[in-house]
């Protein structure tokens, strides 16, 4: 198929003959086998949705990355990523204006947390200008203008709604369209003091080459923060977290480790910082990552092997979790269709039609 890449070596660290995941024989369902079924987005072309859902992960037994070694292009994602970010099973405002009140307030509590962390740890003082990438419907980039007093902040985002509110409601001009993270520098500032990424490298195409975009868009003694990135590691432990199949989105699964040795391999100091709490501090929705990094200087990197064999059981483990709650979910609809109660176990039978009265065969 035309627009799609292939990593033959791990993205990562460049290693060879990485180990497959799924059974021989089958792939690995993803979140676009369930979005390419609705009208909304199947007939949109001129991407083959039949091809980009024959989906393979694999893992790294150098670094333990876990990637997808067939994908599209940026170019050719560039033509249909945003239509993709519709959660089918739980529509999402994503599509107009006004977004719903409970969307922004979320963003704005995230961002309004991420911002006070970076506060706290020193990271704003002396910045002048700022680029923020996918930016909360506008909540950060107005928060940092608003409440800390910087005059330079630039955004980037993937959903015009975001854009729009962005624009629109906080008055910030500076929001431009991000369709892969690829970073393209659309804004007349050539170098900015303080990146803020969310979620950059696990949705890269290629994540060495958007480390390198990154590097190159900072001003001297700049640093950027990459936030929301998962430790799958952690993630993977609850089948409960992918009901849906694997995120498509997520080209590479980083866990802490992989994630720092990329980093590192990249030229990055790296620096761990706590990332803000969502929700119950206890839940696997906080496995998420928050990294200072400062270009040069970085350590040597450490890949960690060891974590190959308790990430590829882990993954199997939600893979087979899943198939069967896939299964269950067959049975169910089998059960509503024929009028079948489910909890009657093995003495289920379907409900019989009422008799019609005057009728009797002869």
């Amino acid at each position: 198929m035309n627009g799609m890449i292939e990593f033959e070596r791990c993205p990562s660290c460049g290693h060879g003959s990485p180990i497959r995941l799924a059974p021989p024989g089958r792939t690995v369902d993803t979140t676009l086998d369930l979005i390419a079924r609705d009208p909304r987005i199947a007939n949109l072309d001129p991407i083959e949705f039949s091809a980009l859902s024959d989906i393979d992960f694999v893992i790294c037994s150098r670094c333990a990355l876990i990637f997808m070694p067939r994908r599209p292009t940026p170019e050719a994602a560039k033509r249909y990523y945003s239509r993709l970010f519709h959660r089918i099973e739980t529509p999402l405002p994503f599509d107009e204006l006004p977004l719903s009140e409970r969307f922004v307030r979320r963003k704005g509590a995230f961002a309004r947390d991420l911002i006070r962390t970076l506060d706290q740890h020193g990271l704003l003082e002396s910045v002048e200008s700022v680029l923020y990438v996918r930016c909360n419907a506008g909540e950060g980039p107005r928060l940092l203008r608003d409440d800390y007093g910087l005059r330079e902040v630039y955004a980037l985002e993937f959903l015009p709604s975001c854009i729009l509110h962005a624009r629109q409601v906080h008055g910030l001009e500076q929001v431009e369209r991000l369709f892969v993270p690829e970073f393209d520098n659309p804004f007349s500032r050539n170098r900015f003091d303080l990146i803020l990424c969310d979620e950059s490298f696990g949705h890269a195409h290629d994540p060495v080459r958007v480390a390198r975009l990154l590097a190159d868009l900072l001003s001297d003694g700049g640093r950027i923060v990459a936030f929301n990135e998962k430790d799958h590691l952690e993630f993977l432990k609850s089948s409960k977290l992918f009901p849906y199949g694997m995120n498509f989105f997520h080209k590479q699964l980083f866990t802490r480790r992989s994630l720092r040795a990329f980093l590192e391999a990249q030229g990055f100091a790296v620096e761990q910082l706590p990332h803000p709490t969502v929700g119950k501090s206890e839940s696997r929705k906080n496995s998420k990552m928050l990294y200072l990094l400062r270009p040069g200087g970085a350590a040597k990197p450490e890949f960690p092997s060891d974590e190959v064999e308790p990430l590829a059981l882990a993954f199997r483990s939600w893979l087979t979790a899943y198939r069967w709650r896939n299964r269950g979910q067959r049975l169910l609809s089998v059960f509503r269709t024929h009028g079948v109660a489910p909890g009657s176990g093995g003495a289920a039978r379907r409900r019989r039609p009422p008799a019609r009265v005057g009728f009797s065969r002869k």
